[in-house]
């Protein structure tokens, strides 16, 4: 299963209990403990080590935090809330319901 999610140049598909997401023009960056950002091209994640995802209110942004602290941003995005409900329902699969 492969969405584009909220960017043409993002696209998220999930693989058993993984999550692969890609972008070719660098909007997945990795939030160091320094406060630096690194531009990333795929990351592949548990979806279980997923403890948060958020979507910010002031920016385009998307936030996933996995279990060792990790952050990963899903930067300046063109449909935000699209890619949060899409990571959500990786996450839970059949168990989300759409709540509009």
């Amino acid at each position: 299963q492969q969405n584009r999610m909220g960017n043409l140049n993002v696209v998220a598909r999930k693989i058993g209990s993984f999550m692969e997401v890609t972008s070719e023009d660098g909007a997945i960056k990795r939030e160091l403990s320094t406060g630096d950002r690194v531009s990333l091209r795929r990351i592949f994640v548990q979806l279980d080590d997923i403890v948060s995802v958020s979507c910010k209110n002031d920016d385009n942004d998307v936030v996933m935090t996995l279990k060792n602290g990790v952050e990963y941003l899903l930067d300046e995005l063109d449909e935000p809330v699209m890619v949060y409900r899409t990571i959500c329902r990786y996450i839970v699969a059949d168990e989300y319901e759409d709540e509009d």
